[in-house]
């Protein structure tokens, strides 16, 4: 019988704390973000370049737990496709900054949507850059593993309307959220 009630209050303990919905605060109104990350872009292929991994920083403001403002900065260097027949080296700077509305959070998942401005430079000559502006639109998610650290994903569309290329950036990455208040 004690073996019985001992397996019943395990059991009952265990579901319960599956089913408690605790969550790290997470993004909240007043924080700064500075995140590091890595991600890939896929160019569209009117560009005629090489997909290649960007690094980035980010850095951010929570306006409230559901608004905030983004900037996004990376470096990379990629060459042109064989068919081009040229095999200079391109250095490449994107840059954005969006809008972000953060959707309900689910224990420690925060899962949002940003959209926003920003542009590519592409320097093929290393004496002048052809600079090009986007709008980009994505969905990601933050999963909080303290209540001022988390792992992020997203996947975006920047779209530039001058030649109308799309060029498609998965990344992830790690933020860290700062108390200013």
């Amino acid at each position: 019988m004690r073996k019985k009630s001992l397996t019943v209050l395990t059991a009952l303990s265990l579901a319960s704390m599956a089913f408690t919905v605790s969550t790290y605060a997470g993004n909240r109104a007043g924080t700064a973000s500075f995140g590091l990350g890595a991600g890939y872009d896929y160019f569209s292929s009117k560009r005629e370049i090489k997909n290649t991994g960007i690094p980035f920083v980010q850095a951010g403001y929570n306006f409230t737990d559901r608004w905030g403002i983004e900037g996004l900065l990376g470096f990379f260097n990629t060459q042109f496709k064989q068919s081009v027949q040229d095999n200079r080296q391109i250095n490449g700077t994107l840059v954005a900054v969006d809008g972000v509305y953060r959707l309900i959070p689910y224990q420690s998942f925060e899962p949002y949507l940003l959209a926003g401005v920003g542009a590519i430079g592409l320097n093929p000559n290393r004496n002048e850059a052809h600079n090009e502006g986007n709008i980009n639109a994505g969905i990601g998610g933050e999963f909080f593993i303290e209540k001022s650290i988390a792992f992020r994903l997203e996947a975006r569309d920047f779209y530039t309307m001058v030649g109308e290329k799309n060029d498609v950036f998965f990344d992830g990455g790690i933020t860290f959220l700062l108390d200013l208040c």
